[in-house]
């Protein structure tokens, strides 16, 4: 995804980022080197890593705020070393990917794994600076009186392996003015979860890339994401046993506040859906 910034016009005007961690990896020592001192001068605290590997255990060890991620590493791709942190056992973390390739696979890889895009080249920094502070500084927004502020459409988070469903779905609610994100499975799902704070995620539950399950899993493990609510809906034929376990294991734990079979008319899911999120009509 290229990166987007906002633009920033002084360094008297920046917060301070002082207090906040960021790992880099890359194997070429000159840009490691030259992107750590960057980083410091901007008051960052900085660990560095020459590999994917170390990359992850830099990440497990630090916690940091950030991860600077050179695409092509000696050992681990940058996007295998993504996949690798999307486990539920290491921290969530933004991710800025570094590299030589300006393909629209490399670019649409990165959209799928919702990690900001920057291409390596005399213009590096300059697309990175901006994008720090865009990532690690919450900027409050000024409150406009009552009668100026516009609606605020509810973001909804659907994430499904099946591309007619994904489509149907987002078709209808956007029919209610909902702001759709969508998502093919469950590590991209849970990744689109941690940058965007959707109101509502309704999801598949078997998936071939990241499970209902394993989604379920990092949502509910993450404090930023725990108290968003999740409705499970599922094509897959249970028997009463299966279902009644499915139910215990989801709902009882509360992980999913409901449990929804697919039907063509969807009628069920949308009542689930009016609990959670306010729907025209």
């Amino acid at each position: 995804m290229p990166a987007t910034s906002t633009a920033v016009t002084g360094p008297q005007s920046r917060p301070s980022l002082e207090g906040k961690t960021v790992v880099i990896a890359d194997d070429d020592k000159i840009i490691l080197d030259y992107l750590a001192l960057r980083c410091r001068h901007l008051g960052l605290r900085v660990e560095t890593a020459s590999d994917g590997l170390r990359a992850v255990l830099k990440v497990s060890k630090e916690r940091p705020d950030l991860l600077i991620l050179d695409l092509t590493l000696p050992d681990v791709e940058g996007f295998k070393v993504v996949e690798r942190l999307a486990d539920p056992k290491f921290p969530p973390v933004p991710v800025i990917i570094l590299t030589g390739r300006s393909d629209d696979a490399a670019k649409q890889r990165c959209e799928d794994l919702s990690v900001y895009y920057v291409h390596k080249g005399s213009e590096t920094w300059a697309d990175i600076e901006p994008l720090i502070y865009e990532i690690l500084i919450s900027r409050p927004v000024e409150p406009k009186a009552e009668a100026q502020q516009p609606a605020v459409m509810p973001r909804v988070l659907v994430v499904d392996d099946n591309p007619v469903i994904l489509s149907a779905l987002t078709q209808r609610l956007q029919k209610y003015q909902v702001n759709v994100i969508q998502a093919s499975g469950g590590t991209q799902g849970f990744l689109l979860a941690l940058r965007n704070k959707p109101d509502l995620i309704i999801t598949d539950y078997n998936m071939e890339e990241g499970s209902g399950h394993y989604l379920l899993s990092r949502i509910k493990s993450s404090p930023s994401t725990q108290h968003i609510p999740v409705i499970v809906y599922t094509g897959t034929p249970l028997s009463k046993g299966e279902e009644f376990a499915v139910q215990r294991d989801l709902l009882g734990r509360g992980q999913a506040v409901a449990f929804v079979t697919k039907a063509n008319d969807q009628t069920d899911l949308m009542a689930e859906i009016r609990k959670h999120i306010p729907l025209p009509g």
